[in-house]
C-alpha cells in the first residue's frame, strides 16, 4: 500500500477544521441542553466532565500529530504544522465571527 504524504498546510487545514467541527458540535449540544432542567450540582459536574472531555480531543486534533513528528525527530515540520495549525483556528474563529455579525 502506497503512503500518502500531505502538504503540512493541508494537515494543518484539516486539524483546524476539526478543532472547528467539533467546538459546533458542543455548542449544538449545549444549546440543546437549555431547556433540561437538572440539579445544580449534576449540572457543574457534567459541565467540568465536558470541559476535560474537551480539552483531551481538541488537544489530540491539535497537538497529535505534531508530537509524534516530533518523536520521530522531525520538530521543525511539527512545529511548523502546530504554528499552521493555530493560525488556521484563529482565521476561522474570524470567518465564523463575521459571518455570525453579519447575519
Amino acid at each position: 500500500m502506497a503512503k500518502v504524504k500531505l502538504p503540512s498546510w493541508l494537515i494543518a487545514l484539516l486539524q483546524a477544521i476539526g478543532v472547528l467541527a467539533y467546538v459546533a458540535l458542543v455548542a449544538w449540544f449545549m444549546i440543546s441542553l437549555e431547556s433540561y432542567t437538572q440539579p445544580a450540582y449534576a449540572s457543574v459536574v457534567m459541565m467540568l466532565t465536558l470541559l476535560v472531555f474537551s480539552a483531551s480531543v481538541t488537544g489530540s486534533l491539535v497537538f497529535g500529530y505534531p508530537v509524534y513528528l516530533a518523536l520521530h525527530k522531525k520538530t521543525k515540520e511539527a512545529v511548523k504544522i502546530l504554528g499552521l495549525t493555530l493560525l488556521y483556528i484563529l482565521g476561522l474563529l474570524i470567518i465564523v465571527f463575521l459571518l455570525i455579525s453579519i447575519i
